[in-house]
């Protein structure tokens, strides 16, 4: 397969400040440049350090579960029923303890032994940030074909333009020439009027592809945050050989891929947690208080007191639902690597009806350097024969008008192919030169 490889591919004058500028050469602008200032511009660019600050801040949360955590508790109750004592001494009267209660207490647990929890959410969180940071770079690569688009449509109507300024001027010649052969007597007023009427025409193609370019260029512009001037020459792309081809590894550059990884990493760690949930855990608790009783049930007064000691917790049967969680979990990876393999195969097809596209357009410039080359000669003679009266106007018209579009078709295959070219490195997620 016949590849080619883009040398130079915007040559954008800048306005209006390079009017403040002494005459130099034309400032350049890369596709390659277009695509990172798109990227910089969108304002979800700013999204990655926020992503990150967040990811942080929750890693230092989950991180804070592994220290005392102190927990003030008030309460205030009435029961209908307390313990009594049934004695009755003599010289004695054994208090009841009261039917309302009054509690105030700070507690303290200190995790000991946590089964490596803290440990597994981390790690989860961290891959949570990494794949969000991966799923806003798949975002902000959409914007690389917008401005794929747009400076393409640019070149293409420029190229158009260009052609027709040329038509322009060779009507506007033979116009006049007709003009002063229709005052001498030479020719007939219709092939002024026939001339008029081609260069009325040729001017509302002109406008038409001006408002287009326009157009292409505020779509520029606002991608990108750069003044583009369309009334500066904006360069056709050269070629070289050296395209790349749509294998397994060439693929995987675009960043979707990166995602698909980071998906995969966060499902892992996921499932790592779930085993963890029916581990036992252990922890040191002190709760210092104040409360009416205390712990003494018969006084009746206020008291203060303090309990501590170790606890610890096991659920026996949390591993059947973690286990549950773990296979959904897996699942998830499978249909994961599903969706991973479908996109490959997908930049695989795009890659392969770019590359025909290349083929196509490559063996298409020998035939529009054929075709242009006779209707000019069929122009040529059209031209000799009206100037000897052995001719219409109409059909120098005609023969003008079929090596114009002749003209705008090479042009405008030599701008395909350009874009072929860059949405196959596009599409393959390869850096432009």
């Amino acid at each position: 397969m016949t590849a080619f490889r883009l040398a130079a591919l915007v040559a954008l004058l800048l306005a209006p400040s390079l009017a403040a500028r002494p005459a130099k050469a034309q400032d350049t602008i890369s596709l390659r440049a277009l695509h990172e200032a798109a990227i910089a511009r969108d304002a979800r660019a700013g999204a990655a350090e926020l992503i990150r600050q967040q990811g942080a801040l929750r890693d230092r949360v989950i991180a804070s579960d592994r220290l005392a955590q102190p927990q003030l508790n008030a309460q205030a109750t009435h029961q209908s029923d307390v313990t009594a004592v049934p004695l009755r001494l003599p010289g004695n009267e054994i208090p009841t303890p009261p039917y309302t209660r009054y509690q105030l207490t700070l507690d303290l647990d200190q995790p000991l032994y946590d089964a490596g929890s803290v440990s597994a959410r981390r790690a989860v969180e961290r891959s949570r940030t990494t794949e969000s940071e991966a799923e806003l770079r798949t975002r902000l690569y959409g914007l690389t074909f917008e401005v794929n688009a747009a400076v393409f449509t640019l070149l293409l109507q420029q190229e158009q333009r260009d052609e027709l300024l040329a038509v322009q001027r060779a009507l506007d010649q033979r116009l006049a020439e007709t003009r002063l052969r229709v005052r001498e007597g030479a020719a007939l007023g219709r092939d002024t009027s026939a001339l008029l009427a081609e260069r009325f025409q040729v001017d509302e193609m002109l406008d038409a592809v001006a408002s287009r370019r326009a157009a292409a260029a505020s779509q520029l512009a606002a991608l990108t945050g750069r003044t583009i001037d369309v009334n500066r020459t904006v360069a056709v792309p050269g070629f070289s050989p050296a395209s790349p081809r749509a294998d397994a590894a060439t693929v995987r550059a675009r960043p979707e891929f990166a995602r698909f990884e980071a998906t995969r990493t966060r499902l892992a760690e996921e499932v790592a947690a779930t085993a963890v949930e029916s581990r036992p855990r252990v922890s040191a608790f002190v709760q210092a208080g104040v409360g009416q009783p205390g712990l003494n049930q018969l006084r009746p007064d206020a008291d203060a007191f303090y309990i501590a000691g170790v606890r610890a917790a096991w659920r026996p049967f949390a591993s059947r639902d973690a286990g549950r969680r773990a296979e959904q979990l897996r699942v998830q990876q499978r249909i994961t690597d599903l969706e991973e393999k479908a996109f490959a195969e997908l930049l695989a097809r795009a890659a392969t009806t770019d590359s025909a596209e290349i083929e196509r357009l490559t063996a298409l410039a020998e035939r529009d350097a054929q075709v242009i080359a006779a209707r000019t000669e069929i122009e040529r003679v059209a031209r000799l024969e009206l100037d000897e009266s052995l001719t219409t106007t109409a059909q120098w018209i005609t023969a003008q008008t079929d090596l114009a579009e002749a003209r705008i078709a090479a042009r405008r295959h030599t701008v395909e192919l350009a874009l072929a070219w860059a949405r196959l490195h596009t599409t393959l997620g390869l850096p432009l030169p």
